[in-house]
């Protein structure tokens, strides 16, 4: 039985989007059309992720607009590699304010599409990292097409693998900013074939790692975790359908047939993810223990006092055009220091293979699993916040892994002068007018 099919296997340089320099073998490559209904929205129903950036354009802009700055995203556009900060804000900035249609993909879902795509249901996945390098902008009317990869390395998983398991890299590859292709993201995707041995493998592989793992939820019991019951119910199979397998706009109309319902995959559950993940980072905005450790670390930093003088300089425009009361100034440069950005940057996860064969639990529809998070571990100077992930059915793990979220400032020091110059409204993405006075 295959892994991956498509076409046949060929030997290639290392990847144009990508430093890995060694070669992989070639197993396939697809087209893929994502819409906003379809794709978006759908998922949004899948695992009800609150996020605004997934629905709301002028989020979704505002939250692009303050990622420029940052060589992940702003360097990888080409031309702008040894751009500095300033240069990538204005260069993409003013060409991100020209398309204010579009809305941000979510990350764990094209990994699911992805995932679905050329990993066939039985072949037992038994770890999944998914680094999600660069946002995918989906526009509210029509489809972008992404492009999407599969290779295998040929020197195979390493010695800690089981025997016969193979190491897949998935790659996605679509337009940025600047139209330019840019990669989204990157799956490396540990696989058994359906007839090797359940137990074996996780005995050899999973338990041990669902042991290492374990050790991430009590790192810091003073930082929020949370745990919230989930499910896939026979709609959610329906819906699950639609989003990982969208309809080429080329091709015939689907004319609203029935998909046939997809079975329950290892993906299907680590969508389920932003669901708590979300609401996670939604109390880190008001939970006392981290908010004072944010502040400690911001406190006296001369490149915060040059953010929030860019800021300052930025709020006198609302002043001056009289979006802004001046009793009101010193809270409106507050609220926008406070504004934070949130980008989901990285999910590795480690499936038990015996929950997903079946009556293995985890492939049956309306089977409840509790989804836990744990902040476990904050890096303030990189941005970095790491959440142990895990499922679960009662007491038995389904699925264990950790999550990397950056977190930084919405309103960088770029930004906020970006906004002077142009003269653009934060608020509303447009240009200033006046506005009379009361």
């Amino acid at each position: 039985m295959t892994f991956v099919c498509y076409i046949r296997p060929r030997f290639i340089g290392a990847a144009t989007l990508g430093n890995e320099t060694k070669q992989r073998v070639a197993l396939g490559s697809q087209k893929v059309h994502i819409q906003f209904g379809e794709q978006v929205i759908v998922s949004i129903l899948y695992n009800h992720d609150a996020n605004p950036v997934h629905h709301k354009p002028d989020h979704a802009i505002q939250w692009m607009l303050g990622l420029l700055a940052a060589q992940g995203v702003g360097g990888s556009e080409g031309g702008l590699e040894k751009a500095t900060p300033e240069e990538r804000t204005y260069t993409l900035g003013t060409r991100l304010l020209e398309r204010q249609d579009v809305v941000v993909m979510p990350g764990i879902v094209l990994a699911a599409i992805c995932h679905e795509r050329f990993v066939e249901f039985g072949v037992q996945t038994l770890s999944m990292t998914s680094t999600f390098t660069y946002p995918l902008l989906v526009p509210t009317k029509g489809a972008v097409e992404v492009t999407v990869e599969a290779y295998e390395d040929p020197e195979g998983p390493g010695p800690k693998a089981p025997p016969g398991s193979r190491a897949i890299q998935i790659e996605a590859i679509g337009p940025g900013v600047s139209d330019l292709p840019v990669r989204l993201l990157k799956i490396d995707a540990l696989l058994l074939p359906r007839e090797a041995s359940a137990e074996q493998a996780y005995q050899h592989f999973v338990a041990p790692q669902f042991q290492e793992l374990a050790e991430l939820a009590g790192k810091l019991p003073a930082m929020p975790s949370l745990s919230h019951p989930s499910g896939i119910s026979q709609e959610d199979q329906r819906r699950y359908s639609r989003i990982v397998e969208p309809d080429d706009p080329s091709g015939p109309p689907n004319h609203g047939r029935a998909r046939p319902l997809r079975p329950i995959t290892e993906s299907a559950w680590q969508c389920k993810i932003p669901r708590v993940l979300t609401e996670v980072i939604d109390h880190l905005r008001n939970h006392e223990a981290y908010q004072r450790e944010v502040e400690a670390y911001y406190a006296g930093r001369p490149d915060e006092a040059e953010r929030r003088e860019a800021i300052k300089r930025y709020v006198a425009k609302e002043l001056k055009y009289g979006w802004l009361r001046k009793d009101h100034e010193a809270a409106r440069i507050e609220e926008l220091a406070q504004l934070r950005q949130h980008l989901y940057a990285r999910q590795h996860t480690v499936f038990d293979p015996r929950r997903f064969r079946d009556n293995g639990g985890a492939t049956e529809t309306g089977t409840h699993i509790f989804l836990d998070l744990n902040l476990c571990d904050i890096r303030l100077r990189r941005s970095v916040h790491r959440l142990y992930t895990r499922g679960r059915l009662k007491n038995d793990p389904v699925f264990m892994g950790e999550a990397t979220v950056m977190a930084q400032p919405l309103v960088t020091r770029e930004l906020a002068n970006f906004l002077c110059e142009t003269n653009y409204a934060f608020s509303t993405l447009k240009l200033f007018s006046y506005k009379a006075r009361q």
